[in-house]
């Protein structure tokens, strides 16, 4: 059983059981134990700085076609991100609403499978205080299923809701417009989570939450050698 990974003997792995006492996704193979790490940290930090968290689960996809904005396309992201959500929250305090500090955190995977154009496992953590929810999402082909990838309705480009702004600021990041981007930010199944700091079920909703993200952290689909990190993270 390899303790490091063949390409990177920094990065040491996980194979069974839980890691610290958490359960943790094993389904795919060995986890980096690092990246464990910096995802519990951040996911801690996110969750003791306020009384309410929302945690987002979401994968971001680079278009088929190859054109879109060179560099870096996450910080660009997270940027874009943040600059809307002061944005709402200057607009909410200007209109006499209550608007508290919503700090942004996140971790980010790198993820690239065969020959397959890399992707991004991204979870986002928010002050739940500010957002109760990913809010109004497009509505799908056909005025059907609910389905957030696709933006089809006349309202699209009114960015009114944090899933909307969460698909902006990729639109943004890549350079392309909100129609553009359509189908490349998909949010997961089950994958907002509500953790109130404190609470009896807290503890529970913690690790619930971490087996999610640990998924984040396993070795199969990282690519070392070719720029860039395969981890990123907010910092305090």
């Amino acid at each position: 059983m390899r303790k490091r990974n063949i390409q990177n003997t920094n990065l040491t792995l996980h194979h069974s059981g839980p890691w610290q006492g958490y359960d943790v996704q094993l389904q795919r193979g060995p986890l980096f134990i690092p990246y464990l790490e910096r995802i519990h940290e951040t996911m801690t930090r996110a969750i003791n700085s306020q009384g309410r968290t929302m945690a987002v689960r979401l994968d971001l996809s680079l278009p088929l076609d190859g054109y879109f904005r060179s560099g870096d396309v996450i910080g660009r992201f997270i940027q874009s991100l943040r600059a809307q959500i002061g944005a709402d929250m200057a607009r909410r305090k200007r209109e006499g609403r209550t608007a508290p500090i919503c700090r942004l955190e996140y971790v980010c995977a790198r993820e690239q499978e065969g020959s397959y154009r890399h992707h991004f496992h991204v979870a986002l953590f928010l002050n739940g205080d500010c957002y109760r929810g990913l809010g109004e999402m497009p509505v799908g082909r056909g005025g059907g299923s609910f389905d957030p990838d696709v933006l089809m309705d006349p309202n699209s480009t009114t960015v009114d809701s944090l899933a909307k702004r969460i698909v902006m600021a990729w639109a943004r990041a890549l350079g392309r417009s909100m129609e553009q981007t359509a189908g490349l930010v998909h949010f997961s199944d089950g994958g907002v989570y509500w953790i109130k700091r404190g609470s009896p079920l807290s503890d529970s909703q913690c690790a619930g939450l971490f087996n999610r993200l640990s998924y984040l952290a396993k070795e199969s689909t990282k690519q070392f050698g070719h720029g860039g990190r395969n981890l990123r993270y907010s910092r305090p």
